[in-house]
């Protein structure tokens, strides 16, 4: 069973700038296989470099249409936690000399994946019997963490380019502004005040643009824009958990009256129970009350929420879910209205009961973390009724009546719940701000103070207005000095970082600077699931050719340096863990001859007759695919320019060595991409690869080609192998539980790598 992304249900923490957008499921040499279908496009039949020209000499290459009959459908996505997980304890473990783990269990001795090793760091933490190596649950935490770096160094789940520090800059009129890796500026400048004789006012600026989806920034997306999400954070409140500067979850002693009481049940199920002050309220003056800290929960766990775009995923790790998913408004077989895992006890009081599954997660005391929304906001004009014996919650019927629509008989709530998340629905905010106006063709968004809210761990708010702009890395520095704008935040690379240094040098009465090391970094990531970047080898051949180091050091200007694997340095498990990881990750040294092998290990030895690849006459590689690497998207993959697709000759499929590289603009780290990756022999030439080059907006290429989403420009037909932007580690608690899953259901919303481990199929050990 797959454990929660707590923040659902709590507040907005991204863990990264990582993708989880659906998409269709195929897997490359990570294992994988397809619902079916695919494009109807794509490929060529022999075409351009595929086609006449290389026929010459020798025995004439005949090549074949491509068949969609032919793609291999994977049907079994057991995995192998799912089967053995329980079993398993840490002192069972088993590394090889490269530090990868494996388990034997009832005689079958299993390499234990990614989707295993992410669920087993936060599910499987309890220390064994007589165990001399562990003492807490934290240790047993460190352990796994090391074995799960370890593994995605292997998979290089993606390219990390640089680790770098950040730079803010803002007016000087600004005082008590502080920033850190889980302390942004949206906390930073509640937290802020300004000093008496200027104008009580802030402009801040972003690279990103906003949206306008202020009141629940991630709805409908994998990861929300940064942008969006400040302005979320800025308008939220009164949350009964929330973040220190440290980015520990605590208690909201400001909300709550007492700390949650947490009873384990004999089944071995917890109950939290949450009692609010009285006195909280919106921004218009409305009580908040108990029902305002559950109506998201529910809502959020019925198909209504998914016909709005929604996952309906809200409150899985709660007692009788599935039961209350599965209702749609009227009685049925394993249906019904009342959610046995979410209790109104009264006005102010409200429990929740996490299942037994879930209820040894070790960020478990997270669960007590919910934020109230207004009771409009998911159920229009209807409300949660509550079963007088159990105290068990529902919805109204109302909310699940439907109506005709284009011919289709659909949710009547769904365009109702879209309409409310408009930022100008009318609706109140909880947060110390409110949105006043957004210009959506100007990008800016003004925000106000919301009277009634009484402060939090950030302090309370007293900045009167913020003003929140989209501004080009181009021309920020010259707004800087201009007026324009009194915040601008991650500044980084050596250009930069010197400019914004010099401007501060040179006015320190008028501007300042904080800065602190960033918890991520900048990188190369990819679809896992099409085309060449399927393979391991290929992820891992990038990495040979790419000389990371002097990347770094050229972006930076000595202001960062490289890591390899998805960690912050100060993360307490990587400092458990340094030194063994040091000694045990692969740096991927710069060397052609070790990407050279890796390709031709992994069967990248063909050209596109599907004879031996020759480095003195071919120019780029091929590879022989089979099985579940025959999906319907990989036998019609090509490159972005079409010069080189998946061929058929004599009924075998050969893939080129192609990557459709989408760079974000305007950006530095993309410039130095194209010169020092895409544009290299050594990466090209040297290893058979042949790299396209497709410049593209944040919005466009991360939403619309990487998550594949319709609204942000996807076209139907999957392009992209890989990309370059960002990831940031925004709390403390580090849990991929969810982003390595095979399940092909979950997969859709949660992905975040867009890759499923071979290793982790229970159907391929038996």
């Amino acid at each position: 069973m797959k454990s929660t992304k707590i923040f659902s249900l709590i507040l907005v923490v991204v863990m990264c700038f990582s993708m989880l957008a659906s998409c269709n499921l195929f897997g490359g040499n990570e294992g994988g296989g397809n619902e079916g279908g695919g494009n109807e496009g794509g490929g060529n039949e022999g075409g351009g470099n595929n086609g006449g020209n290389n026929n010459g000499g020798g025995n004439e290459v005949v090549y074949q249409p491509i068949d969609l009959a032919d793609v291999v459908v994977r049907e079994d996505y057991t995995s192998v936690y799912e089967m053995i997980g329980s079993q398993v304890t840490i002192d069972m473990v088993e590394e090889n000399d490269d530090g990868l783990a494996f388990v034997t269990v009832d005689g079958v001795k299993y390499e234990l994946g990614m989707d295993f090793l992410s669920m087993a760091m936060v599910y499987n933490t309890k220390v064994p019997a007589d165990s001399e190596k562990y003492e807490t649950e934290e240790d047993v935490y460190n352990e796994w963490f090391k074995l799960y770096t370890i593994r995605w160094n292997y998979l290089v789940a993606e390219v990390p380019l640089y680790s770098n520090e950040y730079y803010d800059l803002y007016n000087a009129k600004i005082e008590n502004f502080v920033t850190g890796p889980y302390w942004s500026v949206a906390d930073a400048i509640v937290s802020a005040s300004i000093k008496a004789g200027n104008d009580n006012s802030v402009i801040l600026g972003s690279a990103t643009d906003l949206s306008g989806a202020f009141r629940n920034s991630a709805w409908g997306k994998s990861s929300p824009a940064s942008s969006d999400q400040d302005i979320e954070m800025l308008t939220s409140g009164y949350a009964t958990m929330q973040t220190n500067f440290n980015g520990t979850y605590i208690y909201n002693m400001d909300v709550l009256a007492a700390e949650p009481t947490v009873v384990e049940n004999e089944d071995g199920s917890k109950t939290y129970t949450m009692t609010i002050k009285e006195g909280l309220k919106f921004s218009d003056g409305s009580a908040i009350t108990a029902k305002n800290y559950i109506a998201s929960t529910l809502a959020n766990s019925t198909a209504v929420s998914v016909a709005a775009g929604g996952t309906g995923n809200s409150g899985q790790v709660l007692v009788g879910f599935e039961a209350f998913k599965a209702y749609e408004g009227e009685a049925a077989e394993g249906a019904t209205q009342y959610f046995e895992g979410v209790q109104l006890i009264d006005d102010y009081t409200f429990a929740v009961t996490i299942v037994a599954d879930y209820a040894q997660y070790y960020y478990g005391y997270t669960y007590a973390g919910f934020s109230p929304v207004p009771m409009a906001l998911y159920l229009g004009e209807n409300d949660i009724i509550v079963d007088p014996e159990t105290k068990a919650c529902g919805l109204s019927e109302g909310f699940y009546a439907k109506v005709d629509k284009d011919g289709a008989e659909t949710y009547a709530m769904a365009d109702v719940i879209k309409a409310n998340l408009e930022w100008d629905s009318g609706l109140p905010y909880s947060g110390p701000y409110v949105v006043s106006d957004y210009d959506e063709s100007a990008l800016i968004a003004t925000l106000t103070l919301n009277p009634y809210y009484t402060g939090d761990e950030r302090g309370e708010a007293s900045i009167a207005t913020i003003t929140y702009i989209k501004v080009e890395t181009e021309t920020q520095m010259d707004k800087f000095q201009n007026g324009e704008v009194d915040v601008i935040a991650g500044i980084t690379g050596g250009n930069e970082t010197d400019a914004a240094l010099a401007i501060v040098a040179a006015n320190p009465d008028k501007y300042a600077e904080t800065h602190y090391a960033r918890a991520g970094y900048g990188k190369i990531g990819f679809r896992g699931d099409l085309g060449s970047t399927g393979d391991i080898a290929v992820r891992q051949a990038i990495m040979y050719t790419l000389n990371r180091p002097a990347f770094a050091q050229a972006f930076t200007g000595g202001y960062g340096s490289v890591v390899h694997g998805a960690y912050y340095e100060g993360f307490d498990a990587y400092q458990a863990n340094k030194e063994e990881l040091e000694e045990k990750l692969n740096t991927y040294a710069f060397s052609v001859d070790d990407a050279i092998a890796v390709l031709e290990e992994a069967g990248w030895v063909y050209n596109v007759k599907g004879e031996a690849f020759d480095a003195a006459k071919d120019d780029v590689r091929y590879k022989k695919i089979s099985g579940y690497d025959l999906t319907a998207e990989n036998i019609q993959f090509k490159s972005t320019d079409s010069k080189y697709s998946t061929v058929k000759i004599n009924g075998e499929y050969y893939m080129p060595l192609a990557v459709n590289w989408y760079g974000t603009q305007p950006n530095d780290v993309t410039d130095l991409l194209i010169t020092n990756w895409q544009d290299t022999k050594a990466a090209t030439e040297d290893i058979g690869m042949y790299i396209t080059y497709t410049s593209c907006d944040f919005m466009s290429g991360v939403y619309g080609e990487l998550c594949q989403m319709e609204g942000y420009g996807f076209d139907g037909v999957a392009k992209l192998n890989c990309i370059n932007f960002a990831t940031g580690f925004n709390s403390a608690i580090y849990d991929y539980s969810w982003y390595w899953t095979i399940d092909p259901e979950i997969y859709a919303d949660y992905s975040n790598y867009y890759i499923m481990d071979a290793a982790d199929f229970y159907a391929d050990y038996q």
